[in-house]
């Protein structure tokens, strides 16, 4: 009786740690689902995905305002740095947004940088991230993550809307969609 009972306190006891210890793998891969793209790979994404929004002329240089803050110093070098010399870039502080906005053909904001893209619905420009849950509320228009190992394309078709912005049909075919 008394070994019964040790027995069944030790599977009680081996079996809750047991189950955490799954529960938290578990709970770890549905978030490792979407990783942020490395800012390199993002300028890259956008250099491409941008000639499929009939809104932004190609004949010209596109400007591109890229909005950080203290602690995105780095991952905005990182970001510049991918797009090369293909789109006139300036970088801005989130409250030099407005004064800088006038002639940009879209804001992209660094992670950390929050509550400034409203101004992108205001002024008609298309706002992109890096970060899929500002994408998935709206906040963002285009954004971009990795699932399963690969980039992924995500676009929000209100916030798009109402930026007064569009893309193509071959890039909303290959993107994840949000409304």
């Amino acid at each position: 009786m008394v070994t019964l009972k040790l027995l069944t306190n030790t599977f009680y006891l081996v079996r809750r740690p047991v189950f955490i210890f799954f529960f938290l793998c578990w709970c770890n891969s549905l978030y490792s689902q979407n990783i942020t793209v490395p800012e390199r790979i993002q300028a890259a994404l956008l250099s491409k995905v941008i000639k499929y929004n009939p809104q932004i002329s190609q004949n010209r240089k596109i400007k591109i305002l890229v909005v950080y803050n203290t602690y995105t110093q780095n991952s905005k070098d990182e970001f510049v740095a991918g797009l090369g010399n293909s789109m006139d870039v300036k970088a801005v502080y989130p409250n030099e947004i407005e004064q800088n906005i006038s002639g940009a053909n879209l804001v992209y904001f660094m992670s950390g940088v929050q509550n400034s893209n409203a101004i992108c619905k205001k002024y008609k420009v298309l706002s992109v991230s890096g970060i899929l849950k500002h994408v998935e509320h709206g906040e963002i228009s285009l954004g971009f993550v990795i699932q399963n190992s690969k980039p992924v394309i995500v676009v929000n078709l209100t916030s798009l809307e109402k930026e007064g912005q569009t893309f193509s049909s071959d890039i909303l075919r290959i993107s994840k969609i949000y409304k």
